[in-house]
């Protein structure tokens, strides 16, 4: 059976906001995801960013931690980043298999020697499109089961601006050189992504919600009811994945509304940890 570990990114205040409007945290929507993949799993959670934070169980106990997103920025060197990076450091070194989404690719390579920063073009909101695997991706099994190129749900205004030393890029798109990457550091091996595919179209509509009128002040919806009417129409998807129209109007492919491709480096990152 397989322990797994989920590690919150988010702060105390962060787990809050999000909790207000989607009823849970990210790290306990993350175990569900977890729990859906793999039932016979034993997943914990834990929430690092807190100062008197506690792990259940040593962290060779794990087969596999994940890491979730978060509303923090890394480079503000605030001590809720900074306990999270010695602890990705820790378990790099006890070799422990991760995986992360957007935080998590971020954590990770400041982790082993990278850099994060505020990315120039601005945020990347809702999907994130066009996203292309390169050469390494094609042949990663990260990747096994995506097309060469593909749409994925993301929210995120910064990005990998250096590499750490034993890192590979395995996707990118036009917001961002890193969309994905493996990176080795210690003994521990990386793997990760800029995008969210633990994120469900209900999930998107959450997050659009959530973040409100500063999407409408950076331009990406006129109003409130356009906001609104965006997020509904992801909800009603949700419920209803033959929604071709909404799915036209908002520019995604069918491929955005299917669990199994969504969930393809989750998935593929699980069957991973059973071959070792």
């Amino acid at each position: 059976m397989l322990k797994l570990l989920v590690l919150e990114g988010n702060s105390l205040a962060g787990r809050r906001r999000w909790a207000e409007i989607a009823g849970r945290t990210p790290s306990e929507s993350y175990a569900d995801v977890l729990r859906g993949l793999a039932p016979e799993a034993a997943v914990d959670i834990a929430t690092p960013a807190d100062a008197d934070a506690r792990l259940q169980q040593p962290i060779d106990a794990y087969q596999g931690i994940v890491i979730t997103g978060s509303a923090l920025n890394i480079y503000q060197r605030e001590p809720e980043s900074l306990r999270q990076i010695e602890l990705v450091r820790t378990i790099f070194a006890q070799g422990v298999p991760m995986f992360g989404s957007c935080w998590g690719l971020q954590l990770a390579t400041v982790a082993a020697g990278g850099e994060v920063l505020l990315n120039p073009a601005g945020r990347e909101v809702g999907f994130a499109r066009k996203i292309a695997l390169n050469e390494a991706g094609r042949a990663h099994p990260m990747h096994a089961g995506r097309g060469a190129v593909f749409d994925a749900p993301a929210i995120h205004s910064d990005i990998v601006t250096r590499l750490p030393p034993d890192a590979t890029v395995t996707a990118r798109n036009a917001m961002s050189k890193v969309q994905a990457a493996e990176i080795r550091s210690g003994r521990g091996r990386f793997w990760g992504v800029q995008y969210h595919p633990e994120f469900s179209l209900q999930d998107v509509a959450w997050v659009i919600r959530r973040i409100g009128q500063p999407l409408i002040d950076e331009g990406f919806f006129a109003g409130l009811a356009e906001l609104e009417r965006y997020a509904a129409d992801l909800a009603t998807l949700y419920r209803d994945r033959d929604r071709r129209d909404i799915l036209w109007r908002l520019g995604l492919d069918q491929d955005v509304a299917n669990d199994v491709l969504r969930l393809a480096e989750i998935s593929n990152w699980l069957a991973s940890l059973e071959r070792r």
